[in-house]
């Protein structure tokens, strides 16, 4: 649980999300966003709870408070004159509404004003189980309780709605407080503050969960909601904070989602839309990273059945072997990948032109077919054979092409003759993946640590702020663009809690010091007011979206200290 204290004025922004919405949470009870899946937009802007008693407000500007935020809930505590006041939020599971609980230790009158605000007041409507009315000319909801109330807010809904969700109160709460109680904690994370992030770190994919008829994975965070979609990138490393919280099933159900963006030809878009449609085609990590997860499930599991799922009339196995093949008719005679043309962002660096060899690319590439050799290894041997052979081409060309001896590092990327000889925090995967030999592996830490670290950066002018995504910014005008145009801005040079808990991994795989990477994004957000990790942050420019599901890696950190998450699990395969 995070726990902030202050005064009732100061803003504790905490977002959550249903499978039905996404809210931002004010920590004075408002609610600063309100985006329902499939509807896009904010439906509020800004609104406000006060409580008077005997026509005092308790909720004074300064009025001391406690905010409690875990899961779903944000709780706000006030004492004042003796009197305990606790006004809790929380949205569902499932459902479009906000649910308000309000309690006071003491007997009496008590009138609760929540102010919509203008724009929004006349779509909203509620339901409460005191005496309450809408005031029109102030566009606001008055309930009149004595020590308790509930009530629930929805947008764009009806008085029937609101009712019967209200209704469903405690059966609605019980679920959000299971969840929270079910949520296992392993003993590495020692401290509160390890506790809090790791706790976190799993709502931000328990929380991004939705089914949506046939549709069933994780949007990417509370922003992209329209149209409701699925990325590959964000769900692999999503899915791998779910096996030690025993939710396998939600793994399964995601990668059964994500076969339906994969066409007859192996084409793999960015991600798979709630229609079960391609979104964003002809991606360059995505074919990877699908077979990566599905490798992961079968070691994890020994569920080898996921393999014949279908979609498409494809079955998953057949998905995996059709993305992997298009892939590799990107190979040269390097044995890498070729990125092609001048403007091709279609790799997660989405505001960034990368082409060429891409040492990234590369990367996954060579980890999907070493994981694909070993699923082919009972259904086809002649393939089998073939993808190990293709893995150890593409390992060595990595190490022969893409290492810089000099620098003591891999490369971004290579194209004809230009060199972004840059490093891009997301070649730590050579470490995780074990594509790097001992030496490279420390000599690469050696540099994460001395120029991706800010504290050790000392030519950078940003100051201690955690792990950039790269170091040095890019070069050249056609390079970047949009939110990455600027430096340490989103893919070039920003803090991306998902890629610092990577490398927090990868540190600790090899014995060293890794609570810097994993636990500075939590500091610095919580130092800045943000109690849900950011897509990306920086001191030099706005935050990405919060909630984002792919942060919930963390989690990999404190659950895989005893077993490397991707080593082969001999027993599984053994037994197949």
């Amino acid at each position: 649980m995070i726990v902030v204290a202050g005064k009732f004025f100061e803003n504790v922004v905490y977002d959550v999300s249903s499978n039905d919405l996404h809210v931002r949470f004010d920590g004075k009870g408002g609610i600063t966003n309100y985006s329902i899946v499939n509807r896009g937009g904010n439906y509020v802007q800004r609104t406000f709870l006060n409580v008077f008693s005997g026509g005092e407000k308790i909720t004074g500007a300064y009025c001391d408070k406690t905010v409690e935020m875990i899961g779903r809930t944000q709780k706000i505590v006030l004492k004042k004159g003796g009197c305990k006041i606790s006004i809790l939020q929380f949205v569902p599971i499932r459902g479009n509404a906000v649910f308000y609980e309000f309690k006071a230790s003491r007997e009496g009158v008590y009138d609760l004003v929540l102010d919509l605000g203008d724009a929004a007041a006349k779509d909203f409507r509620f339901a409460a189980n005191v005496e309450s009315r809408f005031v029109v000319q102030n566009n606001s909801v008055v309930l009149h309780a004595n020590k308790s109330a509930r009530f629930v807010l929805s947008y764009d809904t009806d008085d029937a709605y609101c009712k019967a969700a209200l209704s469903r109160f405690a059966e609605h709460k019980k679920k959000v407080v299971d969840e929270i109680r079910g949520v296992r904690i392993p003993p590495t994370a020692k401290t509160e503050k390890d506790k809090a992030l790791y706790v976190s770190s799993v709502f931000c994919a328990l929380e991004n969960y939705k089914e949506i008829g046939g549709y069933k994975g994780f949007s990417p965070g509370g922003f992209s909601l329209s149209p409701e979609r699925t990325y590959y990138v964000d769900a692999y490393w999503t899915t791998t904070s779910l096996y030690k919280q025993n939710r396998a099933a939600v793994v399964r159900n995601q990668i059964v989602t994500l076969s339906h963006g994969i066409d007859e030809t192996g084409d793999c878009p960015a991600a798979v839309t709630f229609e079960l449609a391609p979104h964003w085609r002809n991606h360059y990590d995505t074919p990877s990273l699908f077979v990566l997860m599905v490798y992961d499930y079968i070691n994890r599991t020994g569920d080898f059945s996921v393999l014949d799922e279908k979609a498409n009339g494809r079955t998953v196995y057949q998905s995996c072997l059709l993305a992997i093949d298009r892939l590799s008719a990107y190979e040269d005679e390097t044995s890498l990948i070729r990125k092609p043309g001048k403007y091709n962002s279609r790799d997660w660096t989405d505001k960034v032109n990368r082409v060429g060899y891409v040492t990234y690319v590369e990367l996954l590439y060579a980890r999907a077919l070493e994981c694909l050799s070993t699923i082919a290894e009972k259904r086809d041997k002649t393939r089998a054979v073939r993808y190990h052979e293709m893995f150890l081409r593409t390992k060595n060309a990595i190490n022969r092409i893409l290492w810089d001896d000099e620098k003591g590092y891999y490369i971004n990327y290579r194209n004809g003759d230009f060199v972004e000889d840059n490093l891009s925090a997301d070649t730590i995967l050579a470490v995780l993946f074990g594509i790097s030999d001992d030496e490279k592996t420390e000599r690469l830490l050696d540099n994460v640590s001395a120029l991706l670290e800010t504290r050790n950066n000392k030519r950078q002018p940003a100051g201690d702020f955690g792990v950039m995504s790269v170091y040095p910014f890019y070069r050249g005008t056609d390079r970047c663009y949009n939110r990455s145009s600027q430096d340490f801005e989103q893919q070039n040079g920003a803090s991306h809690p998902a890629l610092s808990a990577m490398v927090a991994y990868a540190q600790l795989m090899r014995g060293r010091d890794y609570s810097y990477a994993l636990t500075t994004p939590f500091d610095w957000n919580v130092k800045h007011g943000n109690y849900t990790l950011p897509d990306y942050y920086s001191p030099c420019g706005p935050c990405g979206a919060m909630l984002m599901t792919w942060n919930s890696t963390a989690t990999l950190v404190y659950d895989w200290q005893d077993v490397d998450f991707f080593k082969e699990n001999e027993a599984v395969w053994k037994k197949k």
